[in-house]
């Protein structure tokens, strides 16, 4: 195997370094420690429960964030903007819900699939994974950079849910 000189070694670190961890409601990842995460409410919507949002950009609820409509945050997204964020089904909307298993990857959207009302370049995905039932939504500008988007995936990657969350 060959050995890395200083510089490429330190490159290796500083990457490293530059990532954090998010560990809340039995689901896990790593995320690049220049984004933005929440575990807010992202609109008044109660149900399903909003688990975490993180992208590239600040992003904030505003009052045009109603329901699963989230205009306000679409009007904060940059132009090589990246969000994801995910909701909860618990109770009744969990039991009802039409989840299939968790994809092995996840699909960044095309710049012509909308979804949330987060404009063009964004999608939803329902799934099932450990007894729990999830709704992904992904938001990718058009103009989003291969590495904003190569960062996406591997936090989605990264994405560990296990039984234990918590339920509300």
């Amino acid at each position: 195997m060959p050995l890395l000189g200083a510089s490429a070694s330190r490159g290796l670190v500083q990457k490293a370094e530059s990532l954090r961890y998010f560990s809340r409601s039995g689901i896990t990842f790593a995320y690049p420690g220049s984004w933005y995460l929440t575990t807010r409410r992202l609109s008044n919507g109660v149900e399903p429960v909003y688990r975490f949002a993180v992208g590239n950009f600040r992003f904030h609820r505003t009052p045009r964030d109603v329901g699963p409509c989230l205009q306000g945050i679409a009007k904060q997204r940059t132009s090589t903007g990246v969000l994801a964020f995910i909701r909860e089904a618990v109770g009744t909307d969990a039991r009802r819900a039409h989840a299939g298993p968790r994809p092995k990857t996840f699909r960044l959207p095309a710049p012509t699939e909308q979804a949330a009302c987060l404009g063009p370049g964004s999608r939803q995905f329902t799934f099932r994974q450990s007894g729990r039932v999830f709704y992904l939504w992904l938001s990718v500008a058009p103009k989003a950079s291969r590495a904003a988007r190569t960062e996406l995936r591997r936090l989605l990657d990264s994405m560990k849910i296990t039984k234990g969350g918590v339920r509300a």
